[in-house]
């Protein structure tokens, strides 16, 4: 019973964070689609608690109850060679979150609140486009690095 409680925790952190991805990326297109800078400023906002309390923290958590039910599961990883690179990929997966793809969604929903502000003249504000192709970088990144752990978890385990 208790693996199954383990890897049932497991799947609901992974579908929160991968949830969370598919949040900010739509928010991320409707912002980029919008000329107002204050919608621009909430979306990038719902971004980042998105990618904060629904994908951060969940993907922190995922790793964590993965390897407690690989353990109830009778995996290791000195014999199963797969759960080295799961959590590998998750590990850069975290990094990449905490790094680069939340503090650069901070940088935007800054930016856009900035440049709604009363005297901004709506112009674009400097270093705007850089920050947001290296947050849609990121973003592509953590979902390809999710395909990545999906695939090493289905195809890498025993039977």
């Amino acid at each position: 019973m208790l693996p199954r409680l383990w890897t049932l925790l497991h799947l609901f952190t992974a579908f929160s964070f991968v949830g969370s991805l598919l949040v900010a990326e739509w928010a991320g297109r409707t912002a980029r689609a919008s000329r107002d800078w204050g919608q621009r400023a909430m979306l990038f906002q719902m971004a980042v608690r998105a990618g904060r309390t629904a994908g951060f923290l969940p993907l922190v958590l995922t790793g964590i109850f993965g390897n407690v039910a690989s353990v109830t599961l009778g995996y290791h990883m000195a014999v199963d060679r797969w759960l080295v690179w799961a959590n590998a990929l998750w590990l850069v997966a975290v990094l990449v979150m905490a790094f680069a793809n939340l503090p650069a969604a901070y940088r935007l929903a800054a930016m856009a609140g900035a440049a709604s502000g009363a005297g901004s003249g709506g112009a674009e504000p400097a270093g705007w486009a850089g920050t947001l192709r290296r947050w849609r970088a990121t973003n592509v990144v953590l979902s390809v690095l999710y395909i990545a752990l999906l695939a090493v978890m289905v195809y890498g385990s025993r039977p």
